[in-house]
């Protein structure tokens, strides 16, 4: 919001005269009663008018300021924050995956440096249909009931690799306890795998 000095200057200019002439107005008036003058109601009324004036300019001229000093502040924020609304939301994305381990960190950097777009896209849905066929061959092979330990590899990206045990299991979805969440997760039979040997149902596999 842009603020014109000059009509500032002549705003506050004004105040100034305003108050000026209701000082004059009021030392004479004093002046007059002292001196056993009648002073009257027209001049008095006059005088209240003024003042209410010059309030009502100077009240004017602190808003201007504030909304000037918020439009201020508004501009600096905005400078600050140089990245583009719509890559936050694809940073914040990003932060909700799953952790890779080192190798397959390494495998996921040399691919995306050493191919284009449209093989990287390849890739990933050879890779998600890869997962579909695994996913429905779980749901047709494995039993997986109340106490079986499972390790979770699908569904809420944040569960995905923990470990807990079935604490209640239906013909295609069932509830995972895992140590250090406070609600059982719900995933489908799908998204779980079998845990052959026994292991701790707390944190995430490296």
């Amino acid at each position: 919001m842009d603020i014109n000095i000059q009509d500032l200057n002549a705003k506050f200019s004004a105040i100034d005269k305003a108050l000026t002439a209701a000082k004059a107005r009021k030392a004479s008036k004093e002046a007059a009663s002292s001196d056993g003058a009648v002073v009257s109601g027209k001049i008095d009324d006059t005088t209240k008018a003024t003042v209410r004036a010059a309030k009502l300019a100077e009240r004017e001229a602190k808003k201007q300021e504030l909304a000037s000093a918020r439009e201020a502040r508004r501009v600096a924020k905005a400078a600050q924050s140089k990245e583009p609304a719509h890559m936050k939301k694809l940073d914040n994305a990003a932060s909700k995956l799953p952790k890779l381990n080192e190798e397959m960190q390494l495998l996921f950097n040399e691919t995306i440096t050493n191919f284009n777009a449209t093989q990287i896209t390849a890739l990933a849905l050879h890779l998600q249909h890869f997962n579909r066929v695994k996913a429905t061959e779980r749901a047709l092979g494995q039993k997986v009931e109340a106490g079986s330990q499972v390790r979770i590899i699908g569904g809420y990206p944040k569960f995905i690799g923990m470990t807990g045990t079935v604490s209640k299991a239906q013909r295609i979805r069932c509830y995972v306890s895992v140590s250090g969440v406070k609600r059982d997760v719900y995933c489908f039979t799908s998204d779980v795998e079998l845990v052959t040997s026994a292991l701790p149902s707390t944190g995430t596999d490296g």
